[in-house]
Protein backbone atom coordinates (compact mmCIF):
# COMPACT_ATOMS: atom_id res chain seq x y z
CA UNK A 1 0.00 0.00 0.00
CA UNK A 2 1.60 3.34 -1.04
CA UNK A 3 2.46 5.50 2.01
CA UNK A 4 0.29 8.57 2.65
CA UNK A 5 2.21 11.71 1.60
CA UNK A 6 1.61 14.46 4.83
CA UNK A 7 2.90 18.04 5.62
CA UNK A 8 5.85 16.89 7.21
CA UNK A 9 6.90 15.08 3.77
CA UNK A 10 6.79 17.86 1.71
CA UNK A 11 8.64 20.28 4.66
CA UNK A 12 11.73 17.74 5.00
CA UNK A 13 11.78 18.16 0.41
CA UNK A 14 11.19 21.58 0.43
CA UNK A 15 13.90 22.25 3.19
CA UNK A 16 11.26 24.63 4.81
CA UNK A 17 9.16 24.68 7.87
CA UNK A 18 6.16 22.83 8.67
CA UNK A 19 4.69 26.32 8.93
CA UNK A 20 5.62 27.65 6.10
CA UNK A 21 3.99 24.34 3.90
CA UNK A 22 0.62 25.17 5.72
CA UNK A 23 0.69 28.84 5.09
CA UNK A 24 1.22 27.72 1.59
CA UNK A 25 -1.79 25.61 1.48
CA UNK A 26 -4.16 28.61 2.96
CA UNK A 27 -2.92 30.66 0.36
CA UNK A 28 -1.11 33.02 2.35
CA UNK A 29 2.04 33.49 0.23
CA UNK A 30 3.13 37.16 1.85
CA UNK A 31 6.63 37.13 2.88
CA UNK A 32 7.16 34.19 0.60
CA UNK A 33 9.71 34.09 -2.43
CA UNK A 34 8.62 32.95 -5.62
CA UNK A 35 11.56 30.66 -5.52
CA UNK A 36 10.07 28.81 -2.23
CA UNK A 37 6.45 28.98 -3.37
CA UNK A 38 7.84 27.39 -6.89
CA UNK A 39 9.65 24.62 -4.71
CA UNK A 40 6.88 23.68 -2.38
CA UNK A 41 4.36 23.40 -5.72
CA UNK A 42 7.25 21.58 -7.58
CA UNK A 43 7.08 18.74 -4.34
CA UNK A 44 3.37 18.40 -4.35
CA UNK A 45 2.80 18.06 -7.55
CA UNK A 46 5.68 15.42 -7.81
CA UNK A 47 4.74 13.35 -4.70
CA UNK A 48 0.67 14.13 -5.77
CA UNK A 49 -0.48 15.17 -1.95
CA UNK A 50 -3.75 16.19 -1.57
CA UNK A 51 -4.89 17.59 1.83
CA UNK A 52 -7.57 16.59 3.71
CA UNK A 53 -10.24 18.94 4.23
CA UNK A 54 -11.90 17.45 7.05
CA UNK A 55 -8.81 17.36 8.59
CA UNK A 56 -8.11 21.21 8.31
CA UNK A 57 -11.25 21.66 9.64
CA UNK A 58 -10.98 20.29 12.61
CA UNK A 59 -7.23 21.78 13.30
CA UNK A 60 -8.08 25.20 11.91
CA UNK A 61 -11.73 25.31 12.08
CA UNK A 62 -11.79 26.84 8.57
CA UNK A 63 -13.85 24.52 6.01
CA UNK A 64 -11.38 25.91 2.99
CA UNK A 65 -14.86 26.27 1.26
CA UNK A 66 -16.13 29.25 -0.47
CA UNK A 67 -20.23 29.94 -1.08
CA UNK A 68 -21.41 31.31 -4.08
CA UNK A 69 -25.16 31.94 -4.64
CA UNK A 70 -25.93 33.53 -8.03
CA UNK A 71 -29.40 34.76 -9.05
CA UNK A 72 -29.68 32.51 -12.12
CA UNK A 73 -27.04 30.64 -13.84
CA UNK A 74 -28.21 30.06 -16.97
CA UNK A 75 -27.39 33.91 -17.91
CA UNK A 76 -24.43 34.20 -19.97
CA UNK A 77 -23.96 37.35 -17.55
CA UNK A 78 -23.75 35.32 -14.40
CA UNK A 79 -21.47 32.67 -16.34
CA UNK A 80 -19.06 35.70 -16.56
CA UNK A 81 -19.19 36.82 -12.85
CA UNK A 82 -18.35 33.13 -12.03
CA UNK A 83 -15.49 33.45 -13.92
CA UNK A 84 -13.67 35.55 -12.28
CA UNK A 85 -14.66 34.53 -9.13
CA UNK A 86 -12.78 31.29 -10.57
CA UNK A 87 -9.96 32.98 -11.30
CA UNK A 88 -9.47 34.49 -8.26
CA UNK A 89 -9.68 31.34 -6.58
CA UNK A 90 -6.82 29.83 -8.62
CA UNK A 91 -4.33 30.87 -6.66
CA UNK A 92 -5.37 29.86 -3.16
CA UNK A 93 -6.20 26.40 -1.64
CA UNK A 94 -9.87 27.32 -1.36
CA UNK A 95 -12.73 25.24 -2.97
CA UNK A 96 -16.38 26.61 -4.47
CA UNK A 97 -19.59 25.34 -3.70
CA UNK A 98 -22.20 27.37 -6.48
CA UNK A 99 -25.55 27.55 -5.70
CA UNK A 100 -28.54 28.60 -8.05
CA UNK A 101 -30.93 30.60 -6.74
CA UNK A 102 -33.15 30.93 -9.84
CA UNK A 103 -34.66 33.88 -9.30
CA UNK A 104 -36.69 32.51 -6.50
CA UNK A 105 -36.29 34.12 -3.14
CA UNK A 106 -37.44 30.87 -1.48
CA UNK A 107 -34.44 28.50 -3.06
CA UNK A 108 -32.26 31.46 -2.39
CA UNK A 109 -33.19 31.09 1.49
CA UNK A 110 -32.62 27.02 0.94
CA UNK A 111 -28.95 27.26 -0.89
CA UNK A 112 -27.79 29.89 1.77
CA UNK A 113 -28.85 27.67 4.92
CA UNK A 114 -27.07 24.52 3.06
CA UNK A 115 -24.09 26.75 2.69
CA UNK A 116 -24.01 27.60 6.67
CA UNK A 117 -24.99 23.38 7.38
CA UNK A 118 -21.59 23.52 4.97
CA UNK A 119 -19.55 25.81 7.59
CA UNK A 120 -18.22 27.76 4.60
CA UNK A 121 -15.73 30.26 5.47
CA UNK A 122 -16.91 32.87 3.44
CA UNK A 123 -20.12 33.73 0.58
CA UNK A 124 -20.01 35.74 -2.50
CA UNK A 125 -24.03 37.09 -3.05
CA UNK A 126 -26.25 37.83 -6.04
CA UNK A 127 -28.85 38.86 -3.88
CA UNK A 128 -32.82 38.85 -4.93
CA UNK A 129 -33.90 40.60 -1.76
CA UNK A 130 -35.21 43.67 -1.83
CA UNK A 131 -33.71 44.07 1.98
CA UNK A 132 -30.87 43.77 3.94
CA UNK A 133 -33.10 42.44 6.90
CA UNK A 134 -33.87 39.61 4.20
CA UNK A 135 -30.75 38.53 5.36
CA UNK A 136 -30.28 38.46 8.64
CA UNK A 137 -29.50 34.61 9.27
CA UNK A 138 -26.44 35.52 7.32
CA UNK A 139 -25.12 38.67 9.32
CA UNK A 140 -23.37 37.39 11.45
CA UNK A 141 -22.25 33.94 10.23
CA UNK A 142 -18.89 34.57 8.24
CA UNK A 143 -18.09 37.37 5.78
CA UNK A 144 -19.84 37.86 3.02
CA UNK A 145 -19.68 40.15 0.05
CA UNK A 146 -22.48 41.10 -2.96
CA UNK A 147 -21.42 41.17 -6.18
CA UNK A 148 -23.55 43.17 -9.29
CA UNK A 149 -26.32 44.15 -6.89
CA UNK A 150 -26.64 44.87 -3.10
CA UNK A 151 -29.64 45.15 -0.63
CA UNK A 152 -29.73 48.06 1.50
CA UNK A 153 -29.06 49.61 3.65
CA UNK A 154 -25.80 48.61 3.19
CA UNK A 155 -23.77 45.73 5.46
CA UNK A 156 -21.55 44.05 3.45
CA UNK A 157 -19.12 45.54 0.78
CA UNK A 158 -20.45 45.42 -2.75
CA UNK A 159 -18.20 44.82 -6.24
CA UNK A 160 -20.80 46.23 -8.94
CA UNK A 161 -20.49 48.25 -12.32
CA UNK A 162 -20.49 51.64 -12.61
CA UNK A 163 -24.76 51.49 -13.80
CA UNK A 164 -25.18 55.20 -12.84
CA UNK A 165 -22.36 56.86 -14.76
CA UNK A 166 -22.38 55.04 -17.87
CA UNK A 167 -25.91 54.90 -18.09
CA UNK A 168 -26.07 58.49 -17.98
CA UNK A 169 -22.70 58.87 -20.37
CA UNK A 170 -24.91 56.79 -22.96
CA UNK A 171 -27.95 58.86 -22.75
CA UNK A 172 -26.05 62.04 -23.00
CA UNK A 173 -24.78 60.33 -26.47
CA UNK A 174 -28.33 59.85 -27.63
CA UNK A 175 -28.96 63.13 -26.73
CA UNK A 176 -26.06 64.82 -28.47
CA UNK A 177 -27.15 62.36 -31.61
CA UNK A 178 -30.76 64.76 -31.87
CA UNK A 179 -33.20 62.22 -30.19
CA UNK A 180 -36.12 63.85 -28.87
CA UNK A 181 -37.36 60.48 -27.11
CA UNK A 182 -35.83 57.58 -25.50
CA UNK A 183 -37.80 54.47 -25.41
CA UNK A 184 -36.58 52.45 -21.79
CA UNK A 185 -37.32 48.49 -22.41
CA UNK A 186 -36.08 46.96 -18.91
CA UNK A 187 -37.56 44.44 -16.34
CA UNK A 188 -39.15 45.23 -13.39
CA UNK A 189 -36.15 48.37 -12.00
CA UNK A 190 -37.40 48.06 -8.17
CA UNK A 191 -34.96 46.34 -6.28
CA UNK A 192 -32.60 45.59 -8.84
CA UNK A 193 -29.96 48.28 -8.03
CA UNK A 194 -28.15 48.03 -11.50
CA UNK A 195 -31.36 48.87 -13.31
CA UNK A 196 -32.13 51.28 -10.82
CA UNK A 197 -28.52 52.98 -11.04
CA UNK A 198 -29.44 53.22 -14.87
CA UNK A 199 -32.73 54.27 -14.42
CA UNK A 200 -31.26 57.77 -12.31
CA UNK A 201 -28.11 57.90 -14.78
CA UNK A 202 -30.70 58.34 -17.96
CA UNK A 203 -33.06 60.67 -15.85
CA UNK A 204 -29.91 63.01 -14.81
CA UNK A 205 -28.75 63.25 -18.18
CA UNK A 206 -32.50 64.22 -19.67
CA UNK A 207 -32.74 67.04 -16.66
CA UNK A 208 -33.23 70.23 -18.53
CA UNK A 209 -33.63 69.14 -21.74
CA UNK A 210 -37.23 68.26 -23.77
CA UNK A 211 -36.27 64.37 -24.49
CA UNK A 212 -39.28 62.26 -23.63
CA UNK A 213 -39.08 58.96 -22.02
CA UNK A 214 -41.58 56.33 -22.47
CA UNK A 215 -41.06 52.89 -20.87
CA UNK A 216 -41.54 49.21 -21.58
CA UNK A 217 -41.39 46.77 -19.07
CA UNK A 218 -40.39 43.15 -20.02
CA UNK A 219 -39.95 39.83 -18.74
CA UNK A 220 -37.01 38.81 -16.26
CA UNK A 221 -34.39 37.12 -18.39
CA UNK A 222 -35.12 34.20 -18.23
CA UNK A 223 -39.04 34.42 -19.08
CA UNK A 224 -38.01 36.29 -21.60
CA UNK A 225 -39.67 35.29 -25.26
CA UNK A 226 -38.52 37.43 -28.20
CA UNK A 227 -41.97 36.69 -29.50
CA UNK A 228 -43.97 38.40 -26.35
CA UNK A 229 -46.42 41.55 -27.25
CA UNK A 230 -44.96 43.82 -25.14
CA UNK A 231 -42.43 44.40 -28.25
CA UNK A 232 -45.90 45.69 -30.15
CA UNK A 233 -46.09 48.63 -27.76
CA UNK A 234 -42.88 49.94 -29.36
CA UNK A 235 -44.59 50.48 -33.11
CA UNK A 236 -47.41 52.07 -31.12
CA UNK A 237 -44.99 54.83 -30.28
CA UNK A 238 -43.68 55.49 -33.64
CA UNK A 239 -46.72 56.95 -35.27
CA UNK A 240 -44.91 60.75 -35.22
CA UNK A 241 -42.20 62.06 -36.72
CA UNK A 242 -40.77 62.50 -33.34
CA UNK A 243 -36.55 60.92 -33.45
CA UNK A 244 -36.66 58.31 -31.01
CA UNK A 245 -34.12 55.51 -30.08
CA UNK A 246 -34.29 52.09 -27.61
CA UNK A 247 -32.34 51.49 -24.60
CA UNK A 248 -32.63 48.39 -23.38
CA UNK A 249 -31.27 47.67 -19.87
CA UNK A 250 -29.87 43.95 -20.74
CA UNK A 251 -28.27 42.11 -22.97
CA UNK A 252 -30.96 39.61 -23.75
CA UNK A 253 -33.27 42.31 -24.18
CA UNK A 254 -30.87 44.13 -26.82
CA UNK A 255 -31.14 40.62 -29.26
CA UNK A 256 -34.98 40.79 -28.56
CA UNK A 257 -35.54 44.02 -29.55
CA UNK A 258 -33.23 43.66 -32.55
CA UNK A 259 -34.91 40.49 -34.18
CA UNK A 260 -38.65 42.63 -33.41
CA UNK A 261 -37.24 45.59 -35.51
CA UNK A 262 -35.65 43.46 -38.01
CA UNK A 263 -39.32 41.77 -38.56
CA UNK A 264 -40.82 44.92 -38.57
CA UNK A 265 -38.13 45.91 -40.97
CA UNK A 266 -37.45 48.82 -39.27
CA UNK A 267 -34.14 50.14 -40.30
CA UNK A 268 -31.19 51.15 -37.78
CA UNK A 269 -30.30 54.00 -37.46
CA UNK A 270 -32.54 55.26 -40.29
CA UNK A 271 -35.72 54.17 -38.79
CA UNK A 272 -34.72 54.24 -35.01
CA UNK A 273 -31.82 54.26 -32.73
CA UNK A 274 -30.72 51.63 -30.75
CA UNK A 275 -28.74 51.20 -27.68
CA UNK A 276 -27.78 49.39 -24.03
CA UNK A 277 -26.11 46.69 -22.12
CA UNK A 278 -24.59 44.63 -24.14
CA UNK A 279 -23.68 41.59 -21.73
CA UNK A 280 -22.88 39.39 -24.00
CA UNK A 281 -20.59 41.57 -26.66
CA UNK A 282 -22.84 40.92 -29.40
CA UNK A 283 -23.39 44.36 -30.05
CA UNK A 284 -20.60 44.67 -32.89
CA UNK A 285 -21.91 42.11 -34.73
CA UNK A 286 -25.71 42.72 -34.42
CA UNK A 287 -27.14 44.39 -37.18
CA UNK A 288 -25.41 47.63 -38.07
CA UNK A 289 -23.36 47.21 -34.91
CA UNK A 290 -25.19 48.53 -31.76
CA UNK A 291 -23.87 51.18 -29.38
CA UNK A 292 -23.93 49.63 -25.96
CA UNK A 293 -22.26 49.78 -22.52
CA UNK A 294 -19.76 46.56 -22.05
CA UNK A 295 -19.30 45.60 -18.52
CA UNK A 296 -16.19 44.38 -17.05
CA UNK A 297 -18.08 40.99 -15.92
CA UNK A 298 -14.96 39.41 -14.88
CA UNK A 299 -13.30 41.83 -13.37
CA UNK A 300 -16.19 42.36 -10.92
CA UNK A 301 -16.02 38.57 -10.33
CA UNK A 302 -12.41 38.57 -9.65
CA UNK A 303 -12.19 41.95 -7.18
CA UNK A 304 -15.44 40.39 -5.11
CA UNK A 305 -13.58 37.48 -4.56
CA UNK A 306 -10.18 39.23 -3.71
CA UNK A 307 -12.20 41.31 -1.12
CA UNK A 308 -13.80 38.50 0.50
CA UNK A 309 -10.41 37.00 0.86
CA UNK A 310 -9.31 40.11 2.64
CA UNK A 311 -12.08 39.92 4.92
CA UNK A 312 -11.49 36.00 5.98
CA UNK A 313 -7.58 36.78 6.88
CA UNK A 314 -8.65 40.02 8.53
CA UNK A 315 -11.74 38.55 10.35
CA UNK A 316 -13.05 42.54 9.05
CA UNK A 317 -13.69 43.93 5.73
CA UNK A 318 -14.91 48.21 4.59
CA UNK A 319 -18.75 48.28 4.16
CA UNK A 320 -17.78 50.34 0.59
CA UNK A 321 -19.15 49.58 -2.70
CA UNK A 322 -16.58 49.01 -5.25
CA UNK A 323 -17.24 49.77 -8.60
CA UNK A 324 -15.31 48.59 -11.61
CA UNK A 325 -15.78 50.98 -14.83
CA UNK A 326 -17.42 49.68 -18.16
CA UNK A 327 -17.11 50.91 -21.62
CA UNK A 328 -19.16 52.84 -24.08
CA UNK A 329 -18.53 51.12 -27.09
CA UNK A 330 -19.59 53.35 -30.30
CA UNK A 331 -20.85 51.70 -33.29
CA UNK A 332 -23.61 52.81 -35.78
CA UNK A 333 -26.91 52.39 -34.24
CA UNK A 334 -27.51 55.97 -33.21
Amino acid sequence: MKKKVTINDIASISKVSRTTISRYLNGKYENMSDKTRQRIEQVITELDYRPSRQARFLKSQNSSLIGIAVGDISNFYTSLLIKGILNRLKTTQYHSLIMDSDLSRSLEKKNIAKLIDEQVDGMIIQPIGATSEEYKQIKEAFPVVQIDRFVEPLIWPAVASDNFEKSKELTELIIEKGYQRIIVVSPPVIHSTPRIARYEGLIEAITNTDVEIKEIIAPEAKNLDVNDNYWEAITEMLNDDIKTAIYTFNGPLLYGCLKFLNEKKLRIPQDIGLVGYDDESFGEVMGPGITAIEQNLVEIGFQAMDRLLEAIENKTSKLEITTIESKLIKRNSL
